[in-house]
């Protein structure tokens, strides 16, 4: 039987190309469709997901203890941003300027936008956590209703201000003001079933931010060496157009857009190029000594990714969404 877009069920639309696995350098090779109608790739024959995820995968490795836990002084510099952000106190207006710089860094920028909308008491979801080195940092700034769910973990994790559950969607409760999957949605296998899961999980007035890699010009550059397209693990990536299109058909209203790609995009992707993976030893790791790419080099690409995100056209994206009350109303 030929293969048919798993979101419009047609195959009019459809092309075809190979892609290899680079991550972890296997090269194995994975067949992928891309839907012109849909605007989006997709695996065709989707993968046993264990194989894929081994232990060293980056968010199920080590005990992922952010850095902020080091020492007391930056736990408390970390709660005093948090609570200048997102409390109800007030500082001089040059308290943050006297707070370490490297600590006002780890801030998560995209809980920005949701100043003034949720709360340290604000009851929130990381879907696609690893072992829950985000739930830790948000911790540290104060959250202290969190919950994490991960169906790779080896074990479910306990602690005294968080949990993180071995589960997919339908073993959780509703009841969340923020549902987080930051790069994780391109990884589940149904995308329509996870969006109608994560509005069944909202608060009537919760928001949905999901971050993922889109469809833009490092796709059309590199084509099967864009680092994002990550075979087999990332099973759909959508364009902006087209994620938009899925969400508002499944009673969202995309509030937001927020473009933060980096010069990833550009490093990994040359690298792949050159056949190199990510976990080979000449690979970029952030260092220039006896780097394969110089200082000004990474540079130009960083400045290049902030380009591109001003227009609109990196590589990925951070979308928020809310439910559509008018649609869930009829």
């Amino acid at each position: 039987m030929a293969f048919a877009c798993r979101l419009c069920g047609k195959s009019d639309y459809l092309s075809f190309f190979d892609a290899r696995e680079m991550m972890f350098g296997t090269r194995e090779v994975f067949r992928y469709a891309e839907c012109r109608q849909c605007e989006v790739l997709q695996i065709v024959d989707i993968p046993e997901p264990d194989k894929f995820y081994p232990p060293d995968y980056y968010s199920l490795s080590g005990q992922s203890v952010s850095v902020l836990e080091e020492k007391f002084i930056r736990r408390l510099a970390a709660r005093q941003i948090g609570e200048f952000l997102f409390g109800k106190r007030r500082f001089p207006g040059n308290l943050l300027a006297r707070i370490r710089p490297q600590i006002a860094e780890h801030f998560p920028q995209w809980l920005l936008p949701l100043r003034g909308r949720i709360d340290f008491s604000s009851r929130i979801l990381d879907y696609g956590c690893g072992r829950g080195k985000l739930l830790r940092e948000l911790q540290i700034f104060g959250f202290r209703n969190l919950v994490g769910a991960d169906k790779f973990i080896d074990k479910e994790i306990k602690t005294k201000n968080f949990a993180i559950y071995k589960c997919g969607f339908e073993r959780l409760e509703a009841g969340f003001d923020l549902i987080m999957l930051h790069h994780s949605f391109e990884h589940l296998p149904d995308p329509r079933t996870a969006l109608n899961e994560i509005k069944r999980l909202l608060n009537p007035d919760g928001i949905a931010l999901i971050r993922m890699p889109v469809l833009n010009p490092a796709w059309t550059k590199y084509r099967t060496d864009w680092v994002q397209l990550d075979p087999p693990r990332h099973l759909f990536i959508f364009s902006e157009a087209g994620f938009r299109r899925l969400a508002e058909n499944s009673g969202f209203v995309v509030e937001n857009v927020v473009f933060d790609s980096t010069a990833f995009q550009f490093y990994a992707s040359e690298q792949y190029r050159m056949d190199i993976a990510q976990n080979e030893p000449d690979a970029f790791r952030g260092t220039y000594e006896n780097s394969i790419f110089s200082k000004s080099q990474i540079e130009e690409w960083e400045r290049e990714a902030r380009r591109l995100n001003d227009l609109g056209q990196g590589d990925q994206a951070c979308f928020y969404l809310t439910a559509n009350q008018l649609q869930a109303a009829n």
